[in-house]
Parts: structure tokens; C-alpha cells; sequence
């Protein structure tokens, strides 16, 4: 490829990531980005030509490297990025929200009887089996968990801290975006929180659940303790600059947001709210 690697958004489910696509899409042109999250856009681009590779600045999905230790896709070198969630919440709020989608392919599996959140973090079903144990280790690694699990870990944590250009937490969505914008040239970092899921008080986990959950999420716990320390390293980095800008963010940010409910409820519209998550 001639001049920069294209980025590529390791987008893990439930990760405030239909958000930050928002805030990608006006950073690049459309024909720029490439998105793979539908089994059409996986049908669509199973082979992609060199041209079209050429011109691209930004591929963003539900993915993983085609090659861990080139660290490529599509064969061709990318500068990849991702946002981590604590692993707990992540695993319950995709749990929920795709039961509620009834677009996605999972829904009317996890709405039969007897799928509840025990049997989706533990069942062996094919479409579900890397889905409640380790699924953040298992995208950042590129290795099996369950097979090799300090491997999983220990390459993950490598990853994270070197290979991927940057790295964001959903629980500091704003600091994240001071980093990210860094690294890609982000200038518009105003935004709606995008794919919010409101749980009714009975979908909630109990603490039996919460427990389970953690069980079989120990080395995502693990790496994500460690990138909680990764992140706060980076941002002491960037100083009192950096806090500066923070406060200025924050401040713009809440402006723009009670426009936004404003403009929401003179519409009689959601905050927040999108018809098709993905589209």
C-alpha cells in the first residue's frame, strides 16, 4: 500500500463503540471507511482488490486481525485501536441489548426458554461459545483463552501497549477521546451517546449472576486492571495540557448535549436513540 496504514477499530460489543462510529464517519469520507458488522458486509467484502484497499482510511467491526503477529488485515499492515469495558458489565449489557434487537441473528436464540445469562456465558452453543468468557483477551491476542491462558493474556497486554496505536476505556469515554483524537487527527469531538440500553428493573443480573459472569472472565479482569494502569500512565503523560483541554471538552460538551435534548424532545425523540445500531 502507498502512505499511511489505514486504521482499523477493533470494535468490542457493548463499548460506547456505536458512539465513537459516529464521531469516526465525520472524520472520514464515506468511500474512505470500510464497516463489517452484518453478515451481508462480511458476505459483501470476503475479497476485497487492491484499489479499493488503497483508498481506504478507516475499517471498523465486530473483527479480528487477519494476522496477530503481522498485524494485518485484509493482508495489508493497519494501525488498529479499540475501547475496553469492565468486563462484567460489558459481558450482562451485551447479553441484554441482544436479546432486546430483534435484527441481529442472535435474537431469537437467546429469547428461548431457558437461555438466560447463566446459559449464555456457559453455553457450548456454536454462536455462542467465545461470547461470555474472555472475549476482550481473545480479540487483543488472537489466541484461544481457553487453550493457551497466559499466553491469551500475557500477548494481549503486549498488544495493547505496543502494537495498537491507541486505546480507549468506556467508563473515561471523554479522556479517551483527547487520546484517540491525537492519534487519528480527531477536531469534532462533540457527540450523543448512541445505542443506549435503558434495562427494565426485572432484566437486571443478580448478584449469583454478577459472580458467574466473573468467574469465567478472569483474564479479561486481569488485562483489563491493566489497562486501566496503561491509561492513567498515558494521560499523567500529557500533563497539565492535557487537563486543560479535558475542561474545555467537558465544558462545550455539556452545551451541546442539552442542545441536543432540547432538539430530542421538541421532537419527540429518545436521546440517544437509533433505529438499526449497526446501519
Amino acid at each position: 500500500m502507498t502512505g499511511e496504514p489505514p486504521f482499523l477499530f477493533l470494535h468490542m460489543p457493548r463499548t460506547a463503540g456505536t458512539t465513537l462510529n459516529r464521531l469516526l464517519e465525520r472524520r472520514f469520507a464515506p468511500k474512505e471507511i470500510l464497516s463489517l458488522y452484518s453478515r451481508d458486509d462480511f458476505a459483501r467484502n470476503a475479497v476485497i482488490d487492491r484499489e479499493r484497499l488503497e483508498g481506504l482510511r478507516l475499517i471498523q467491526g465486530h473483527v479480528l486481525l487477519t494476522d496477530y503477529k503481522a498485524f494485518t488485515f485484509y493482508d495489508v499492515p493497519v494501525r488498529a485501536f479499540t475501547f475496553l469495558r469492565e468486563p462484567v458489565d460489558r459481558v450482562i449489557s451485551e447479553y441484554f441489548f441482544l436479546r432486546a434487537w430483534p435484527q441481529q441473528h442472535l435474537h431469537g436464540l437467546l429469547n428461548e426458554p431457558g437461555m438466560d445469562l447463566r446459559a449464555y456465558v456457559t453455553s457450548g452453543h456454536q454462536l455462542l461459545r467465545y461470547k461470555g468468557a474472555n472475549f476482550m483477551t481473545r480479540v487483543l491476542s488472537g489466541l484461544d483463552p481457553d487453550d493457551r491462558p497466559q499466553a491469551a493474556l500475557d500477548t494481549a497486554r503486549e498488544n495493547l501497549r505496543r502494537r495498537f496505536v491507541c486505546f480507549g476505556l468506556t467508563e473515561r469515554f471523554d479522556e479517551s477521546l483527547l487520546l484517540l483524537a491525537d492519534a487519528l487527527g480527531l477536531t469534532d469531538l462533540l457527540y450523543e451517546r448512541q445505542n443506549v440500553l435503558r434495562r427494565p428493573p426485572g432484566e437486571r443480573a443478580t448478584p449469583e449472576e454478577r459472580e458467574l459472569v466473573a468467574g469465567r472472565n478472569a483474564l479479561d479482569a486481569a488485562l483489563y486492571a491493566f489497562a486501566v494502569e496503561l491509561f492513567e500512565e498515558r494521560l499523567a503523560a500529557g500533563g497539565a495540557g492535557l487537563a486543560g483541554r479535558l475542561a474545555r471538552h467537558r465544558r462545550l460538551l455539556g452545551k451541546f448535549q442539552t442542545l441536543c435534548r432540547l432538539l430530542d424532545a421538541r421532537a419527540g425523540k429518545e436521546a440517544g436513540a437509533i433505529d438499526n445500531p449497526k446501519g
